[in-house]
């Protein structure tokens, strides 16, 4: 008679593919998205290069365009650096990967043997169990039904399990060939970074060299240059002016707006309801309306429901701080925020107000967020200016060839506001973009996708 017992080891297989699965897929599901990330943060760098790469020969032969040239030249340098730090940081995750997938072959391999020794017993005890015994004389020679039936149950469920060990080591040796497949193409990538990240040392080395060159070329051209940025401060500063101008009158016009809202109907005091006439014998009661109390006057709506529209979409904009579209489809930041060294010019510095972001040339130029056309200017120098209100923020659009915007106008989010204009003499398009919070300016690289 075969005993009604479990077999030793029969759920060793089902915990060890579930640990094994757990253990396999966990640091490829990591090793994935960080190799995702990298990927797409190497591509984006490389559509970078590629457009800067595209300005520059632009104006390669053109010396009046030599001081744009070498900040696009910079650019350049900053994006191939950024690029080198990529493909060193794939390089070290996918050295990461190749030990974690030795780790794992390693466990596979050994797993695969107790589970093909474990099966081996099985085996045997199968056999033994069949060679001592007939399966239908076992179940007849129950002493009840109910016998039986169990006797019935266990042979199948015995049978069932070894089965299920079978498909655990087949499942186990596909997995352990896919991390090995898995595991030398990782190694291929690896080669490949590395020969890549050769070829843009050697090009970052090159670019080095010709930006020491156009320095000194610079260096002796001070004069004009320093010429050029008197012109271009004075430009600079009725360009201050007009936005100036246009957004404190905005902030104005809403701070007024605020103010003259209804109160909520709670702080309005009720009138006290008129005394009917008192009847006296000298004079009757006045005929006319009836001098029941007149009905409450229906109160006015909350301050708070008034200006939720505008609190709204500050809100929205506050709450996409530095996940902000560009407001062009492509480029480079040329020149940054705030007080800098100017790049060629020793012992000056120069104030941005905002960011100017080299593109391309008839680039469409796109509104950031939803919002209200609250100016559009020209000023010379830097042809059209749009200024869009998002509640309490603003943000400001310069250097426009064109636009068919009109002041009050609504705009949704990446909506074409106009096309950037481009510089006659340089052949450079550049577009000047600053974001205010009232009468606060901001600094936009904060504020749009890095």
């Amino acid at each position: 008679m075969i005993s009604q017992h479990k077999k030793p080891g029969t759920g060793y297989f089902f915990l060890a593919l579930v640990w094994l699965f757990a253990l396999a897929l966990a640091p490829t599901q990591g090793w994935s998205q960080t190799k995702k990330d990298l990927e797409d943060k190497r591509k984006k760098i490389i559509r970078d290069i590629e457009t800067t790469q595209r300005m520059i020969n632009k104006t390669a032969k053109n010396r009046e365009a030599a001081y744009d040239r070498y900040i696009a030249l910079q650019s350049q340098i900053q994006s191939r650096e950024a690029l080198i730090q990529t493909l060193e940081a794939e390089i070290t995750a996918a050295e990461d990967g190749i030990s974690r997938n030795q780790v794992v072959i390693g466990s596979l391999s050994s797993d695969i043997a107790n589970m093909r020794e474990e099966y081996g017993k099985t085996v045997r005890n199968a056999f033994r169990r069949k060679t001592l015994s007939n399966p239908v004389l076992y179940i007849l020679s129950a002493s009840n039904l109910n016998q039986a039936f169990r006797r019935w149950l266990f042979l199948r469920k015995y049978d069932e399990r070894r089965r299920e060990q079978a498909e655990a080591i087949r499942l186990t040796q596909e997995m352990l060939a896919k991390k090995n497949q898995g595991l030398q193409e990782t190694r291929i990538e690896k080669e490949n970074l590395l020969a890549s990240i050769q070829g843009q040392k050697t090009t970052l080395s090159e670019e080095l060299t010709e930006k020491d060159v156009m320095l000194k070329e610079l260096g002796k051209d001070e004069s004009r240059l320093k010429s050029d940025l008197e012109k271009k401060r004075e430009a600079h500063e009725a360009l201050n002016n007009a936005i100036e101008t246009i957004i404190q009158e905005e902030v104005r016009k809403r701070v007024e707006e605020a103010r003259s809202k209804p109160k909520p109907a709670a702080e309005v005091p009720a009138k006290p309801a008129p005394k009917p006439a008192e009847k006296t014998p000298e004079t009757k009661p006045a005929k006319g309306p009836d001098p029941s109390p007149p009905p409450a006057p229906t109160p006015a709506p909350a301050a708070e429901n008034v200006v939720a529209a505008a609190d709204n979409m500050t809100l929205s904009f506050q709450k996409n701080k530095g996940r902000l579209p560009w407001p062009v489809e492509s480029g480079f930041i040329s020149k940054g925020y705030g007080k800098q060294k100017h790049p060629t010019l020793k012992n000056i510095e120069i104030t941005n107000n905002g960011v100017d972001i080299r593109t391309e040339e008839g680039a469409a130029v796109r509104s950031v967020a939803d919002g209200k056309v609250a100016g559009v200017q020209f000023v010379p120098g830097h042809d059209y200016t749009v200024i869009l209100q998002h509640g309490d923020y603003y943000t400001v659009y310069t250097n426009l060839a064109s636009t068919s915007l009109s002041k009050g106008q609504d705009v949704k989010a990446r909506q074409q506001i106009g096309q950037v204009s481009t510089n006659n003499i340089t052949g450079t398009s550049e577009l000047h973009f600053e974001v205010w919070q009232q009468k606060e300016r901001m600094n936009p690289a904060l504020w749009i996708k890095k």
